[in-house]
């Protein structure tokens, strides 16, 4: 867990940064409009123990992850 420029803790593992009104990841970057859904949607999912595996952005590095882990695991 880290904190950014909003002094979030920041929980999920593919975090990378942030600025204001935007959170960037692995993934990419997501940017919001204003401030309040920038913390509805961080408070949702990049700063939530268990929220962050519902992001999409988040789930499909995992699952990325997990096919390298298995590409690795089958050229042993």
């Amino acid at each position: 867990m880290s904190t950014g420029y909003s002094s979030k803790t920041w929980c999920c593992p593919f975090f990378r940064y942030d600025k204001k009104r935007e959170v960037r990841c692995e993934a990419g970057a997501a940017s919001f409009a204003t401030k309040e859904t920038f913390e509805r949607y961080t408070d949702t999912y990049c700063a939530s123990v268990n929220g962050w595996r519902d992001c999409t952005l988040a789930a499909a590095l995992v699952r990325e992850y997990d096919e390298m882990e298995e590409e690795d695991n089958g050229q042993r």
